[in-house]
């Protein structure tokens, strides 16, 4: 069975999900790893808790459990963007995994959300490290079409990720 998302977590349950997105906030994963681990198990499979915990995960770099969290997020809800994004983050950093991995768990999102430009831009990183600089510009190039062009050239130009194909994004008008 889903877990439900419609509703928000019930007091007292509710502030332990605002303290830990508090302490995020704050630069304190820990602290916030700590007051999710007090939520019963009931409210910790829902996408914005779930979303939660791999955010603290990412932040301390516990990539394996993050990529459990990840998982999980995946399974119960594949229709969340952030689901399939957070999967192949953290599958290219877990043990085991790699960047061939992270990418053929993220283009099949493309199809599902057309979109959304982060996906073009986050499998245009991983293209790039892959050496396939062709094939990442022109996923780079996908997510201007359909984002923010000045948003997303500043973002890459600050992306090692991106190194390969900065002097084709520098040079953009």
């Amino acid at each position: 069975m889903k877990p439900s998302v419609s509703h928000a977590i019930p007091l007292p349950h509710r502030h332990r999900q605002e303290a830990a997105e508090g302490w995020l906030m704050l630069g304190n994963p820990l602290e916030a790893l700590a007051e999710l681990e007090g939520l019963p198990d009931v409210f910790r499979q829902r996408l914005d808790v779930l979303t939660l915990h791999w955010s603290a995960c990412s932040a301390l770099r516990r990539w394996d459990e993050a990529w459990r969290v990840a998982n999980a997020q995946w399974t119960h809800y594949p229709e969340a963007v952030e689901s399939w994004i957070h999967r192949s983050y953290a599958a290219r950093r877990h043990t085991g995994g790699s960047i061939d991995q992270a990418f053929g768990l993220l283009e099949p999102a493309v199809e599902r959300f057309p979109t959304e430009p982060i996906l073009y831009y986050n499998l245009a990183c991983y293209l790039a490290q892959m050496g396939r600089e062709e094939d990442a510009w022109k996923r780079f190039q996908q997510a201007l079409e359909v984002g923010d062009p000045i948003e997303f050239r500043m973002m890459a130009l600050a992306d090692e990720d991106l190194k390969p194909i900065w002097s084709r994004i520098a040079v953009m008008s």
